[in-house]
């Protein structure tokens, strides 16, 4: 047929079909299928991206529409406006889209119904594994990133009619301590932003309790304005009184700060954060704790890198928080999930190739007796003992030697007594330290990636009781001097993870230093509307 007829032969048989009206439900079928085939569809400004929840959305409907009930459109408004205190933006859930439709009251267009269904199907699904892939940011993290499954669409359809749509959507997000508290958290300072925030306080000489300073002035504003000090009683607002010391005090505490109430360097770039950057930092933390904590299990052992802290729960309860040190800023220790499989004391050390190359083949190039001092022997791959003299450590890195480096067992062994394994990837383990005084530092990034804890022996304890071993059992097996490998009959999950916000249990809001630069990055792709 030639190609100039198509257009005649169009135009009769459009002549031929009856001229009614279609049904919303026809309506919505086409749009469905526009949708299908464009893999996208302008709703005025906005834009309907297609996916296999959208459609399942509407199978599990019988490809009805969801949206003919006025309530349910109101509930659908409040929960996108209500996003916000979950630390994700409204405007990704098309906002302004929603506030702007006064002319689809009976929820009638195809395409303000389709909208709708992807301003819900949207949220509920960063909610439930949050607004961006993680392994964007952190390439080995193991975070849960499951997508919506079939009954999950189902529920949200089913919640349109119900009339519970934010009742689903909260139950969708973490139902965790921390995740709520870090909510609260987030109005907390988005309440103080709305008050005008804080002072900034200017660079000068350390404040010190008993001085007296127009400085001190603003540090008092700058402290009633955080909640550190509850009230200004002082009488004369420059004076570092007792009152304003306690606060500072507090204020040290929450920010992993010396708590010694000088107000120095520090302490003064802490304090001078403005809250506007505080707020992001919750909102990340918020992020984090969508990838991570659904599927939470009971018993596990959470090793908090910015935190420099370890906590073991058993059965939803704390049992242990000890202070812990981690990877240097250039060696990371990595955020990944595994599992303790079993405990080994009195372990011998076999220094990593990195430690190898940057640490101690140096040291032995310049003291051959390096190695006797820290009992240290040299090994071939079969466990043989070489003599240090007749290798020539100048021709080797920590990639290419073809002998091991071994610490004995010994109270100046770099694992000290105890070490907990979870076999991984990245050769990070869990372990005790002769090297007591690095705790006493406020903040503990000193090793090559490994974790050091510093109540090994009670969380050692910990864990083999539940394995059926009384505390004098333990305590013999610390006492002896051979190595000796434990297994755990229940493998106990470990979770590594960088929170830089933490919620403390009389509920303040506890600031970290973000230890390896990774806030902004993340921040910046939550405010980014294509960051997904």
């Amino acid at each position: 047929m030639p190609r100039i007829l198509y257009p005649v032969l169009i135009a009769l048989l459009l002549s031929a079909v009856p001229d009614t009206p279609l049904r919303a439900d026809d309506t919505l079928a086409g749009a469905l299928a526009t949708l299908a085939a464009n893999g996208e569809l302008r709703v005025g400004a906005a834009r309907v991206r297609n996916s296999a929840a959208l459609q399942r959305f509407y199978a599990a409907r019988s490809q009805r529409p969801a949206w003919t009930d006025r309530a349910a459109r109101a509930a659908l408004l409040a929960a996108v406006q209500g996003a916000e205190s979950d630390g994700l933006r409204p405007a990704d859930y098309h906002l302004d889209a929603l506030l702007g439709a006064p002319g689809d009251a009976d929820g009638g267009d195809a395409g303000m119904e389709l909208l709708r269904s992807d301003a819900l199907i949207r949220l509920a699904t960063h909610l439930w594994r949050g607004r961006l892939d993680p392994r964007r940011f952190e390439a080995e993290i193991d975070a849960h990133g499951a997508e919506l499954g079939p009954a999950d669409i189902a529920r949200l359809a089913d919640a349109v009619d119900a009339g519970d749509i934010g009742g689903v959507l909260e139950r969708l997000a973490p139902q965790s301590a921390l995740y709520q508290g870090l909510k609260r958290g987030l109005a907390a300072y988005r309440a103080i932003a709305a008050r005008g925030g804080w002072p900034a306080i200017p660079e000068g000489p350390t404040l010190r309790p008993g001085e007296s300073s127009p400085r001190v002035a603003l540090l008092r504003r700058r402290l009633l304005a955080s909640g550190d000090l509850a009230a200004d009683t002082g009488a004369d607002p420059e004076l570092y009184d007792p009152a304003l010391e306690a606060a500072v005090r507090h204020f040290q505490a929450r920010h992993l700060l010396a708590v010694d109430a000088a107000v120095g360097k520090r302490t003064l770039a802490a304090a001078n954060v403005s809250v506007d950057s505080r707020i992001g930092q919750i909102r990340v933390n918020l992020e984090r704790a969508r990838w991570l904590l659904h599927d939470l299990p009971p018993t596990y052992v959470l090793v908090d890198i910015a935190g420099f802290e370890v906590r073991y729960v058993r059965d939803g309860e704390e049992l242990l928080r000890s202070r812990a040190a981690v990877g240097r800023p250039y060696r990371k220790t990595p955020m990944f999930r595994a599992a303790i499989r079993y405990l080994e004391f009195n372990p011998t050390w076999t220094v990593p190739p990195t430690i190898l190359t940057n640490d101690v083949l140096p040291a032995i190039r310049k003291d051959l007796g390096y190695l006797a001092k820290r009992h240290m022997r040299v090994l071939t791959a079969d466990k043989r003992e070489v003599d240090p003299a007749t290798v020539d450590w100048r021709r080797y890195s920590g990639r290419n030697l073809p002998y091991l480096i071994r610490q004995d067992p010994g109270p100046e062994n770099a694992l000290g007594q105890v070490k907990f394994m979870f076999p991984n990837a990245h050769a990070v383990y869990l372990h005790d330290t002769p090297e007591r005084k690095i705790f006493l530092r406020p903040e503990r990034a000193f090793s090559s990636g490994c974790i050091r804890i510093e109540d090994a022996r009670r969380l050692a304890t910990l864990l083999l009781g539940v394995e059926g071993r009384s505390e004098s059992e333990v305590e013999a097996l610390f006492a002896e001097t051979a190595t000796r490998r434990v297994p755990l009959a229940r493998p106990v999950p470990i979770l590594i993870y960088y929170w830089t916000v933490a919620i403390e249990d009389d509920g303040d809001v506890l600031f970290k230093p973000d230890l390896y630069d990774r806030d902004a990055e993340v921040l910046a792709a939550l405010d980014n509307p294509d960051g997904d």
